[in-house]
């Protein structure tokens, strides 16, 4: 006899309970990005500045860097939140700006913001005031308690009305969180180590640097301010509220051209005498008409049909950002002009960056060119679309996205080299003074010769020409190049290798040609799933050297699968950060074919890096039984 039946009836309170919390914990796990400890408040505070209706004046922003205290405030002067409303805005998945977001008044959405902030670290303090009420929320304690798997129950926040004048003399709302070991940064200090730091990316990394073209819809200008605190001294500068794009702010001398407008005004002309090899860079903003004449009949996986690619440009209104520089030193000129650290890169090294309704993403890569040469490290492409709504942390893009991407990054790139090339400055040759430490190669060779290759012979499958143990990652590389050759790593195979890239290489795992001799020794399995049989791979001479390219976010984590060292090194501490490194137990464990050990990154989230220790593996397959 048919009957009804209720699945989510027969959850229990402590199974409600520990669904809530994996749910906070995905939430959490979801933001990997140092800069996303400001990215969330001031996006907040963008949206509701820009977007509310019957505010006065400027929308305005302040936002507060106290590397003394550790923390971070974010005020604005919008409507406020009402009571009524606070309790759930902090819970996952509850939000009330949708219907904002489809009007393209809004970038944010979700409903996670908040839930991030408030139990992401162990201090988050919201202070409020609308027409009605004037009230602070102060939780803490969420971070810890999302880090202890044996407590279900989650701390409880705490709201006191505001009888006297408070910190907000008008209506609006202050968010405030605090770093500690805990928490991805732990260091405020560490992650934005100066002002020009700060502001760069706040312009950069934030909803507060907007990405124009196609324009931003805004019910009023935006006015951003950063107060920046160290060793209780206090700056105050004014940001500018747009993104600071790689022609801007350079050092005196260096000249660009405006590609696009030149195209547009000298119609088959050639470049002036004064115009030829005059500029350091070129840069071209692609409008939708620019880019369906590039594109022509070109098509994807997802946008299979030129129809679909046009109505994709139309319906997003898609602009595309490039430029070309004369010679990879560029950036770094552009680096040291805008004061950034040279030990760190994501805010201004070519790249591939991608903006919705005027906010750029965390997200980005390298950008993939067919004939490489030295374009990577000359080339940047920002992507700005409308109406595209970003994963649950800003990470990543629906498939239709990328497959945009891979049909035309390529081909505005190549276009932006070609039509640059006849404005753009000789490079200059690519040379380097002696380094300290240099040692004549005869000498080196008898020095290295003191550490011999071992085990060198292989049973059963050959010998390793390579006369000495690895002693830097070139040597590492070389090793694997052999091990490759002689059929022992033949199932890893690169596609390519890289010496001036973001990373080493690339490999594509195909377990059917493993030999038996590491099947026997290190397996694996051989149904991996399609999306996982390839990946990022880079080259270290000890494996735990990879933590300080993390740290300086010249290697992003989550990019990378494989490590392939001489040997591990220790698990280590470094920058707020930590690597740990496991062995494999068994083939679940391993994956692939030979790999030796797992490495995780305390702020990682889930992400695992597939290590092979070559001294290890050489070491395994040539042990007796």
């Amino acid at each position: 006899m048919p009957r009804d039946i209720h699945p989510l009836a027969m959850l229990t309170q402590s199974d409600t309970q520990a669904w809530v919390k994996q749910r906070v914990i995905n939430v959490i796990k979801s933001y990997h990005n140092a800069a996303d400890v400001i990215a969330e408040p001031i996006q907040n505070a963008v949206d509701e500045v820009l977007s509310a209706p019957g505010l006065p004046g400027d929308g305005e922003v302040r936002i507060t860097l106290d590397t003394d205290e550790n923390t971070i405030s974010v005020r604005d002067n919008g409507r406020g939140i009402p009571s009524e409303d606070i309790a759930k805005w902090l819970a996952p998945d509850v939000g009330s700006k949708r219907a904002d977001f489809l009007a393209g008044l809004v970038r944010g959405h979700k409903g996670v913001g908040l839930t991030f902030l408030a139990y992401g670290f162990n201090f988050f303090e919201l202070e409020t005031k609308t027409d009605d009420e004037h009230y602070i929320v102060r939780l803490e304690h969420g971070r810890a308690w999302v880090e202890d798997p044996n407590n279900e129950q989650p701390p409880v926040g705490r709201l006191d009305e505001i009888q006297g004048a408070g910190r907000l003399d008008g209506t609006g709302t202050i968010v405030t969180i605090r770093l500690s070991p805990q928490t991805e940064p732990r260091s405020l200090r560490h992650a934005f180590p100066t002002l020009e730091y700060a502001t760069t990316a706040i312009r950069n990394q934030t909803a507060a640097g907007l990405v124009e073209p196609p324009e931003v819809t805004k019910k009023r200008p935006l006015k951003v301010t950063l107060e920046y605190r160290r060793q209780a001294k206090t700056e105050t500068v004014t940001v500018p509220p747009s993104y600071r794009y790689p022609h801007e702010d350079l050092a005196a001398g260096i000249k660009v051209l405006n590609l696009g407008h030149w195209l547009k005004n000298n119609k088959n002309s050639e470049p002036s005498a004064k115009e030829k090899k005059a500029f350091h860079a070129c840069y071209w903003i692609l409008d939708p008409k620019d880019l369906k004449d590039l594109i022509g009949a070109k098509t994807g996986e997802q946008l299979v049909e030129p129809e679909e690619v046009e109505a994709f440009i139309d319906t997003h209104d898609v602009h595309v950002y490039s430029l070309f520089s004369y010679s990879a030193s560029y950036r770094d000129q552009l680096g040291d002009n805008w004061k950034i650290p040279r030990n760190r890169k994501s805010l201004h090294f070519p790249s591939l960056r991608v903006a919705t309704d005027g906010m750029i993403s965390s997200w980005n890569r390298e950008i993939t060119l067919t004939h490489r040469g030295f374009n990577v490290d000359r080339t940047w492409l920002i992507y700005s679309l409308r109406g595209i709504e970003p994963d649950l942390g800003r990470k990543d893009f629906p498939p239709n996205v990328h497959d945009f991407l891979r049909i035309t990054e390529e081909l505005v790139a190549n276009r932006l080299a070609e039509q640059s090339r006849p404005f753009l400055r000789v490079s200059p040759p690519r040379t380097a003074p002696t380094q300290p430490g240099y040692m004549d190669p005869a000498v080196k060779a008898h020095v290295r010769r003191q550490s011999r290759m071992s085990p060198r012979l292989l049973p059963g499958i050959g010998e390793i020409t390579l006369q000495t143990e690895p002693q830097a990652e070139q040597d590492v590389i070389a090793l694997y190049g052999e091990l490759v050759g002689l059929g022992v790593l033949r199932h890893l195979q690169p596609v390519y290798f890289s010496g001036f890239d973001f990373y080493d290489s690339f490999f594509q795992y195909v377990p059917s040609v493993a030999p038996d001799a590491l099947k026997e020794r290190l397996s694996g399995v051989d149904d991996v799933d399609i999306r996982e049989a390839e990946g990022v791979a880079e080259f270290k001479l000890t494996a735990d050297s990879v933590l300080a390219d993390v740290v300086s976010e010249v290697k992003k984590w989550s990019d990378m699968k494989f490590l392939v060292c001489w040997e591990i090194g220790k698990d280590r501490t470094a920058g707020g950060n930590a690597i740990t490194f496991t062995e494999c137990e068994d083939a679940v464990d391993r994956r692939y074919h030979g790999v030796t050990h797992l490495a995780r990154l305390e702020t990682g989230g889930d992400h695992t890096v597939f290590v092979i220790s070559l001294s290890h593996l050489l070491r395994t397959i040539t042990a007796e039984s």
